[in-house]
C-alpha cells in the first residue's frame, strides 16, 4: 500500500483516498479513506467482497460474507449485544457433547408448529415456583392409543 501521507492531497478534506494490495488467489485488499469514514475490504477474485470493516467516529462495523463461514477456536467463544439476533433461513441447530443452559431474567417463550420434548435417558422434570398450567384439547398421561412421537429431526437430538 501506499504511503498514508501521501494518500490524500494537503487542504483538500473532502478527498477520497483509495488504496490495493493484491493478495494470494487474487484476492485483493481495499483500503479507502474519507473524512466520514475508512473502510478495509477484502474481496475475491470474482469483486465480491468478503470482509469488510467500516470505521466511523461512532463506531466500527464488521461484515462478513460468503457461501460458508466458520468461526473456530480451541478456547472460549463468548459473543455479548445489547440484543442478540440468530435467524437461519432453512434451520437451526445447537448442539453440545456437554450440558446445555438456557437462562433468562425474564420470561422466555417457544412458539412452533409441533413441539417435542424428549429426554433420552432419565426424566423429563418440570418445576414451578406457582402452578403448573396445562391447557389442551386432550391432556394425554401414560395413554396407550396416543400417536407414537414423531422421529427427531437429523441434528434436533
Amino acid at each position: 500500500m501506499s504511503d498514508p501521507k501521501n494518500s490524500q492531497p494537503a487542504g483538500d478534506e473532502h478527498a477520497s483516498a483509495r488504496e490495493s494490495l493484491t493478495l494470494v488467489g487474487g484476492h485483493a485488499l481495499t483500503v479507502e479513506r474519507n473524512p466520514q469514514n475508512n473502510v478495509l475490504r477484502v474481496v475475491g477474485p470474482n469483486g465480491a467482497v468478503g470482509v469488510s470493516i467500516t470505521i466511523t467516529p461512532q463506531a466500527i462495523t464488521v461484515s462478513l460474507a460468503g457461501a460458508d463461514l466458520l468461526l473456530e477456536t480451541t478456547g472460549k467463544l463468548a459473543v455479548r449485544a445489547d440484543e442478540l439476533s440468530l435467524h437461519g433461513e432453512r434451520g437451526v441447530s445447537v448442539t453440545t457433547g456437554g450440558d446445555a443452559v438456557l437462562r433468562a431474567e425474564g420470561d422466555l417463550h417457544s412458539e412452533a408448529r409441533i413441539q417435542n420434548i424428549q429426554a433420552t435417558l432419565g426424566n423429563v422434570n418440570v418445576r414451578a415456583n406457582d402452578d403448573v398450567q396445562l391447557d389442551g384439547e386432550r391432556i394425554r398421561l401414560n395413554s396407550p392409543d396416543a400417536a407414537p412421537p414423531m422421529p427427531w429431526p437429523k441434528g434436533g437430538k
